[in-house]
This record gives structure tokens, C-alpha cells and sequence, in this order.
């Protein structure tokens, strides 16, 4: 009996160490290896893809001190602490605190804060104040810590292109903000005063001209490509003849005209092609948003271009084809006139591998000529002429201008397109990709697969299925 209760107590003692055990192992794994699901139907409270790069690229600690109001009236506090934990969440080296401005007012003048709701991320010596604890405005605040130095991007002006500081339907205003707000500089390019590009250009954005730019201009931008400079290029159906002319002689990029025209796409206008996939490159790689391009005219890249390498960044569907007659009011295919597709609307060019370093031929020496005499010397080889030198920059071709005006930035992917090329061309790319969301809510495009399989389904099957069964149900109650 003894025995037996030695037994009892030991087999209790043994389950008590062992549910000890594994409540501290779960209490452990908790506390250092927790996971979190956001079940929500709009991923509210989840970060981007590029918030979460960002925090996972932190190269040291970043001290975040924010200072919301504590006044009951708001919830701010707990937000900011939401937020902030959320990105703690993927980076130990995003360390954060929250202040009372009203109870330490020494602090908040100390980091010269001016309102409710400022956000101070500092990185050594260096600090930046946000406005808020929206992801966007947070994440850039990390973008502008982590650049060593900022970058300057030229959009030219002056000669026909879209207006820079223009915020009515057709300017880029809201582009420009895009990309200040990423860390960019932002400034105007006059070549018909500077005839040359700054030294300090990461890239030169030439949006849609609609005139011819001066030789000058024009020499300009090629000497600044060829010397490795990075160029964002973007035509239109009315690009001038001379400036397309220039783009395929400079660049390998054919621009023969026309419009594109996509009977696939349903946003409005079939002139208006909206593209889900896209071909693999640097640009839209993990791209997956839509995009739409209004009014676009194709991209046709040299076959066995010169020293570049050409791909094709986005590319309208299998049944696009180019409208050659832009006056025409049929926009059906025409066989004879309109050219198939699927069209090409946006190209990166990139020198081709081992062309920018293959040192030039040496030239061959001329053989000494006698008095009187004016053929060379027997067993001379004549002079060959040197071949041009290949582009060591690199550039961006869009068929369309009309996605980075006002009218058409906001739709779905528009911006962050535009964005990604532009950090790919000033090598950012491992810190801007695609922005952080700012709605919830995207618009929701159907193709023509799924709006005709839904045509059929509520309109022909569904109704003939109910239709077959109530003759089912007639005919068996006449025959009873």
C-alpha cells in the first residue's frame, strides 16, 4: 500500500514538472517566436510587401519617438501604438516609444515638434519628422534614413512637355509629390538654356514633347545617355515625327505611330488597354497591381540591336492590334491597314553584356608613303573605321503619357509602375518597389474571359437551368 501511494505521488510530481515544462516551453515560444494572422477582409491591419522590405533591410537600430494626443477626446495613442508595434513586429532594429507632448514639452521641443501626431525617426545623427503614422508617410521616413545622399531627378521642360508643377487633368503635379515624397529632388530641365545635363542628374525624365526638341537639346540628352546616364522617355500617337525619329536613333526604340487599341480591355474605351501580366524583367518583377494607359501608341524595338539589350516591360493582350488611321472613328481591326498585335507599350533598354567594357579595336596603322607614290605599301591592311561606341546608360520607354497625368495617376497601379522604373533606373530598387497602400479599397477590373463567363452564367445558364426544371416539374405533374 506504501508502495502504491510512493507510486501515486511520484507519478504526480512527474505530470506537474512536465505540465511545468511545457507551459514554460509555450510561455518561450510565445514571447520569442509569436505569429500574427490579420483575418481582416481588407488586410488593415497588415503592412505592404514594401514596408515589410524595408523594415527587414534595416542595416542598425532606428529610434522612433512619437507624440500623439492623449486627449480623450482621440484615439491616438493606441493607433500610434498599433501601428508602431506592427512595424517592431518585422524589425528588432525599429525601436519605438510613445511621449505626451503636454507632460514632457522639453522633449518635444528638443525634437522641434510642431503639432499632434509627429513621428521623429532618427538613425545615428541624422532624423526625419513625419506628420503622422500613416504607412506611407512612415515608411518614406525610413527611405529618406536609409539614402546616403539624395537623389536629383531632371523632368524636362520647355519644349511641348506635360507641366511639372501642373495640377489640373493633364499635368504630373501629383507625380512630382510621388516622388518627392519617395527622397527624390525633384527640379525642371531646360536644354534650351542649359544645353547640357547636370552632372548631378540620377535621371532625366522627357515627358511627351510636342514639338521636335532643338539639336542642342537633342545632343544634349544622347551624349548624357551615352556617357551613362538613365533616361525615362515617354511618346504619345502625336510625338512628334523628328523626336520619334531620334528615339529609335539613339535609343533602338521604334515609336512608327498609331494607337493601340485592346476590344479585351472594359474600362470605358477600348483605347484605354489595362494590363494584369506582364513579361518578366527588372521593372515589374512581383508587380501584380493593374494598370491602364490611355491612348497609347506601340513600341517597336529594333530586331538585333546594336550594343543594347531591349525588354519589353508591359505588353497589351494577344487580341491588341495598332489603329494605323488616328482619325478614324471605326476602331474595329481592319485587315490591310491595322497592324496585329499583341503591342509592346513599354520597354527598358540596357547596354548589352560586355558592350560598354569591350575596349575599342586598335587602329591600324597607315603604311609610310614614298614621294610620288599614292598607293600604300604592299601587304598593308587599310584602315578600318572605328565602330560607335556602345550606350553605357540606361533607359525606360513608355508608349503612353497619359497613366502620369492627374486624370489617370490614382488608377489601380499607375503610380507605383511609374515609380518602380524610375527607382530602377537611379538604382533604388532595393528600397522603392511598390508603395505602401493608401485605400483599402481597388478597383475591381474584370477581363473579357470573366465578363463573358459571367454573361452566360446569369444570363443564358442559370435562367435556361431554372427554365429546364420547371418544364421538368410541368411535364411530371401532367403525366400523374
Amino acid at each position: 500500500m506504501q508502495r502504491r501511494n510512493t507510486l501515486l505521488t511520484t507519478n504526480a510530481i512527474v505530470s506537474a514538472a512536465l505540465v511545468a515544462a511545457l507551459l514554460v516551453a509555450l510561455y518561450y515560444l510565445g514571447t520569442e517566436h509569436h505569429v500574427r494572422w490579420d483575418l481582416t477582409a481588407t488586410r488593415e491591419h497588415s503592412l505592404s510587401p514594401q514596408t515589410i522590405k524595408v523594415l527587414r533591410s534595416l542595416p542598425g537600430p532606428i529610434e522612433v519617438v512619437a507624440f500623439p494626443s492623449f486627449s480623450a477626446e482621440t484615439s491616438q495613442v493606441q493607433r500610434y501604438r498599433r501601428v508602431l508595434a506592427t512595424y517592431q513586429y518585422y524589425s528588432k532594429n525599429f525601436q519605438f516609444r510613445i511621449v505626451d507632448p503636454d507632460r514632457d514639452p522639453a522633449e518635444a521641443q528638443k525634437l522641434k515638434i510642431t503639432s499632434y501626431g509627429q513621428i521623429v525617426l532618427t538613425r545615428g545623427k541624422a532624423s526625419y519628422t513625419v506628420d503622422s503614422e500613416s504607412e506611407e508617410q512612415l515608411t518614406n521616413g525610413l527611405l529618406h534614413l536609409l539614402e546616403t545622399a539624395k537623389k536629383t531627378v531632371y523632368v524636362l521642360q520647355g519644349e511641348g512637355e506635360i507641366p511639372l508643377d501642373d495640377f489640373t487633368r493633364n499635368g504630373m503635379g501629383t507625380v512630382k509629390q510621388a516622388l518627392v515624397g519617395k527622397g527624390f529632388d525633384v527640379r525642371p530641365l531646360l536644354l534650351v538654356q542649359t544645353g547640357r545635363v547636370p552632372e548631378d542628374a540620377a535621371a532625366v525624365v522627357v515627358p511627351s514633347p510636342t514639338r521636335d526638341l532643338l539639336p542642342q537639346g537633342r545632343d544634349a540628352l544622347a551624349q548624357y545617355y551615352q556617357s551613362g546616364g538613365k533616361l525615362l522617355i515617354l511618346v504619345d500617337p502625336q510625338t512628334p515625327a523628328g523626336f520619334r525619329a531620334w528615339l529609335e536613333s539613339a535609343l533602338r526604340v521604334g515609336a512608327p505611330g498609331g494607337v493601340v487599341v485592346d476590344p479585351i480591355s472594359r474600362l470605358v474605351d477600348p483605347r484605354i488597354p489595362v494590363v494584369t501580366q506582364y513579361p518578366f524583367n527588372d521593372i515589374t518583377q512581383n508587380f501584380t497591381l493593374a494598370t491602364a494607359f490611355p491612348l497609347s501608341t506601340p513600341l517597336v524595338p529594333q530586331p538585333k540591336p546594336s550594343g543594347v539589350t531591349i525588354t519589353p516591360v508591359v505588353r497589351a493582350s494577344e487580341a491588341s492590334y495598332v489603329k494605323v488611321n488616328l482619325e478614324s472613328e471605326n476602331l474595329k481591326f481592319e485587315a490591310g491597314t491595322d497592324v496585329k498585335g499583341p503591342a509592346i507599350l513599354a520597354v527598358e533598354v540596357v547596354p548589352a553584356p560586355g558592350a560598354a567594357s569591350t575596349p575599342p579595336a586598335p587602329k591600324a596603322e597607315p603604311a609610310p608613303k614614298t614621294p610620288g607614290t599614292a598607293s600604300a605599301a604592299p601587304g598593308a591592311k587599310p584602315a578600318q573605321a572605328a565602330k560607335p561606341e556602345a550606350p553605357k546608360g540606361a533607359a525606360v520607354v513608355f508608349g503612353n503619357s497619359g497613366f502620369i497625368r492627374n486624370a489617370s495617376i490614382g488608377l489601380v497601379g499607375n503610380r507605383d509602375l511609374f515609380m518602380s522604373a524610375v527607382a530602377w533606373l537611379t538604382q533604388s530598387g532595393n528600397l522603392v518597389s511598390i508603395s505602401p497602400r493608401t485605400s483599402p479599397f481597388d478597383a475591381f477590373i474584370l477581363g473579357g474571359n470573366q465578363v463573358r463567363y459571367i454573361f452566360f452564367e446569369s444570363v443564358v445558364f442559370v435562367p435556361l437551368l431554372l427554365l429546364a426544371l420547371g418544364g421538368l416539374v410541368y411535364a411530371r405533374r401532367r403525366s400523374l
